[in-house]
């Protein structure tokens, strides 16, 4: 700042010199004496009477009569410059001078309240300072930018994702709200807010932050902050089919090798497992029939690893045609089986609580039930009820 104010000096030095110069000018014309100007007058109309006399032109009458009358315009003259002088004289130059002497002052005042002392300020810390030495003096900066140029939507964004690295979600959340109202609506600005408002809000999307996440898809599908950030809020809800479906078109976007790729797909697996852990409490939370599938030492060298076995359940008062119904390989026998809803044989059959049911299983040594030889003897359950059920194939069709 101090070539600055130097610089400034110099130019109100310059602007007061223009204004005293013309005074100082017309002191130093008024200086002139005027009765010394006119004696010279006089002394000159002398000398040319006296030649005028010694040539003949004139008598030496007339030569003392013109004489006279130039002494008596010589004095005519001293009193009408003295008479000229007094009014020019009044009051004097000091008005001028005490003017030029308050311009600078007016100059300053002026430029202290519009002009932008601040800003030429910040503008040589930057040049000597490029790069802030930390996070803390770098988001000092940018503060500093916004209250010089608060209409500069950029600024408000990098301060923006200053505060969001420093861990300061509200804040970073107004600046760039700030940025998008100077900016417009730009995909990346408007994720940015979403996710700041959504750490803000304890990892939580509300109705502001999702309006700007779904603006910023709609102008562009493929915004990796919006795509990952409502991946986020669906897996945190609990929707992570959803989860899988935003991961996977950020994932799409990016190179296979990327250490965002791996993160994103570890994200994915987690969905999927959450996904199968969930479909498994969904299917034990279900009225179901748990047994355990034996087959005898006999059969089980009797028939080959192709063979298949069937487990059926129908109702006891029933037609023959079994309810519900599973395949199963030999190999995998002895096995603990649970047959529920999701095995019905027919459209609109549900497993119900407290259903009466005949449980039997048999082998056949070909993917046709018709071909079976042996089966397990029936047993009758009740769906819900307690107790080990066994199911041993041992007896011949």
């Amino acid at each position: 700042m101090t070539d600055f104010w130097l610089y400034s000096v110099l130019l109100i030095l310059v602007g007061m010199l223009f204004i005293l110069w013309p005074v100082w000018k017309m002191r130093r014309q008024h200086s002139v004496d005027r009765t010394a100007l006119n004696v010279a007058l006089y002394e000159e109309r002398i000398a040319e009477l006296g030649a005028q006399k010694a040539a003949g032109e004139i008598t030496a009458e007339l030569h003392d009569i013109a004489l006279e009358e130039a002494g008596k315009l010589l004095l005519e003259d001293t009193a009408k410059a003295d008479q000229a002088r007094r009014p020019t004289h009044r009051g004097g130059p000091w008005p001028i001078i005490v003017s030029a002497g308050v311009l600078p002052l007016i100059v300053i005042a002026l430029y202290m309240s519009w002009g932008n002392p601040a800003g030429v300020e910040l503008l040589r810390e930057m040049e000597a300072e490029p790069v802030p030495a930390d996070l803390v003096a770098y988001i000092d900066r940018m503060e500093r930018v916004t209250q010089v140029q608060p209409e500069n939507g950029e600024v408000w964004y990098m301060l923006g994702r200053a505060y969001l690295m420093e861990q300061r979600p509200t804040e970073a959340a107004d600046a760039f709200g700030n940025a998008v109202a100077r900016l417009g609506e730009i995909p990346e600005i408007l994720a940015q807010l979403a996710q700041a408002r959504f750490f803000a809000n304890g990892n939580q999307l509300d109705s502001e932050a999702q309006a700007a996440l779904e603006r910023a898809l709609e102008l562009n599908p493929r915004e990796p902050t919006a795509l990952g950030l409502f991946g986020i809020a669906s897996f945190e809800a609990g929707e992570y089919q959803q989860a899988i479906s935003y991961w996977e078109r950020l994932k799409a976007g990016m190179p296979p090798d990327s250490s965002g790729f791996q993160a994103i797909q570890g994200g994915i697996d987690r969905a999927r497992e959450r996904l199968g852990e969930a479909a498994e409490t969904e299917q034990s939370e279900q009225p179901q029939i748990s047994l355990r599938l034996e087959l005898s030492d006999e059969l089980a060298e009797q028939y080959g690893d192709d063979a298949i076995v069937f487990i059926s359940a129908r109702d006891p008062n029933g037609p023959p045609m079994p309810l519900f119904a599973q395949r199963l390989a030999k190999t995998s026998l002895p096995l603990q089986v649970t047959l529920n809803s999701s095995h019905a044989l027919m459209p609109g059959v549900t497993m119900q609580p407290g259903q009466s049911l005949q449980l039997t299983a048999r082998i056949s040594p070909s993917s046709d039930v018709s071909q079976a030889t042996h089966q397990a003897e029936p047993v009758e359950v009740t769906v819900g009820e307690e107790g080990e059920i066994v199911l041993r194939i041992a007896q011949p069709l």
